[in-house]
């Protein structure tokens, strides 16, 4: 893809974040995710396979190389690229919301659930230049050719 300038965060007009709590770092600039230990519960909801099938099959927009631990709980297990991203071209979640919401069944907000299930449990395909846009615009990562300003 060639050079990646990662500047700071800004929401646009774009992607809705989902699962950006204030313990999960990076958190790329996006606020109001409010703490993860609130949003945690004994069960989730009663397609919680279906969403989390939906998390996982979006499309990867980034990917982060470190790995982060669980923030609820020490001894568990450590998260390798936890803060890569994904995206359904409408809303934007870091990786280990899976984990997070296999593991703690996460409330998320009621928007994506619906999205979620209005879809079938099964993300669009991203063209490529709405994620290049997504890239741009939403997370302010300045993408150029190799041997570009870019």
């Amino acid at each position: 893809m060639g050079r990646v300038e990662r500047g700071a965060a800004r929401k646009v007009a774009g992607v809705r974040p989902v699962g950006f709590f204030d313990e999960l770092m990076p958190g790329w600039g996006f606020r109001g995710g409010g703490s993860i230990k609130d949003a945690a519960r004994t069960s989730g909801e009663p397609d919680e396979q279906g969403i989390l099938s939906y998390l996982r099959q979006g499309a990867e927009i980034w990917s982060e190389m470190g790995a982060q631990p669980d923030v609820l709980d020490p001894e568990g297990p450590i998260l390798a690229g936890a803060g890569s991203l994904y995206t359904d071209g409408v809303w934007l979640w870091r990786d280990d919301l899976t984990y997070y919401v296999a593991t703690y069944h996460l409330v998320l907000p009621q928007d994506f659930i619906t999205h979620v299930r209005e879809r079938d449990h099964a993300p669009p395909r991203v063209p490529e230049s709405q994620l290049l846009d997504i890239l741009t615009n939403d997370l302010g990562i300045r993408v150029g050719r190799a041997g570009t300003a870019g």
